[in-house]
């Protein structure tokens, strides 16, 4: 199998049918908003498509652990073995589709407004994820688990996080000028520590099911406390 660079993941797969989307979306959507607009498209192209969305639905139902051919190629209507003329095995199928989907979530995260503030930024961006991460919570989930079993694939995520992390640096330098003169390394340490705590209360939201009261807890108000939070961690102060 060969893994796609972090170039490819962050950037590669953004659509002609899908310039100037932006916004929350189920993965499950956006390709069957593909295959209805890929008409014109080549038959392979559409085979493939198609036999995304069938990766997708084992994916969800099953986890990667469990994933087989078989039941991709039956999902997707075609036959075992026209899966093959694709990918060589299930692994190399999920870490196609989840590439992808690393992919559309990074092309669809809308900008803020002209002239927000830095924690308006914040909340913007945590209030997408937040949706983005609800909506598709299983194949966070399946993210996790190809990572913990492929260590190709977990260094793919991990300078993810990394150019997110310098992205996040980036704002708060323009936010706070001062912020630059700490170390490039504990500037960059602050940031995915704001990274990992988004992270992992959604996986305890969302993944896992949620302890009470947190189940009770609306997407506007996960996407608020996380944002107040990382703010307080960035600029060590409350939000305006």
């Amino acid at each position: 199998m060969t893994l796609m660079s972090i170039s490819e993941i962050l950037g590669a797969h953004a659509r002609s049918d899908e310039v100037g989307a932006r916004g929350p979306f189920s993965y499950r959507e956006v390709l069957a908003q593909r295959l209805a607009e890929a008409e014109l498209q080549p038959k392979t192209a559409r085979t493939r498509l198609r036999l995304m969305a069938g990766v997708v639905a084992v994916l969800e139902e099953d986890g990667v652990h469990e994933l087989r051919v078989a039941s991709c190629a039956a999902r997707a209507g075609v036959a075992h073995g026209t899966f093959y003329n694709y990918w060589p095995d299930g692994s190399a199928a999920a870490q196609a589709v989840l590439s992808d989907f690393m992919a559309t979530v990074t092309a669809r995260r809308p900008g803020a407004a002209a002239g927000a503030s830095a924690y308006q930024r914040i909340l913007t961006a945590n209030h997408y994820y937040v949706v983005v991460y609800r909506r598709n919570a299983r194949l966070m989930r399946c993210l996790m688990q190809l990572g913990n079993a492929d260590p190709e694939f977990a260094r793919i995520g991990q300078a993810a996080n990394l150019a997110l992390a310098r992205r996040v640096v980036r704002g708060w330098e323009r936010a706070e000028p001062g912020a630059a003169a700490r170390p490039e390394a504990a500037r960059l340490a602050r940031a995915l520590a704001c990274i990992a705590m988004v992270e992992g209360v959604l996986r305890e939201l969302y993944v896992r099911p949620a302890p009470e009261p947190l189940a009770a807890m609306g997407e506007e108000e996960v996407a608020e406390l996380l944002s107040a939070s990382w703010y307080r961690l960035l600029f060590g102060r409350e939000p305006p």
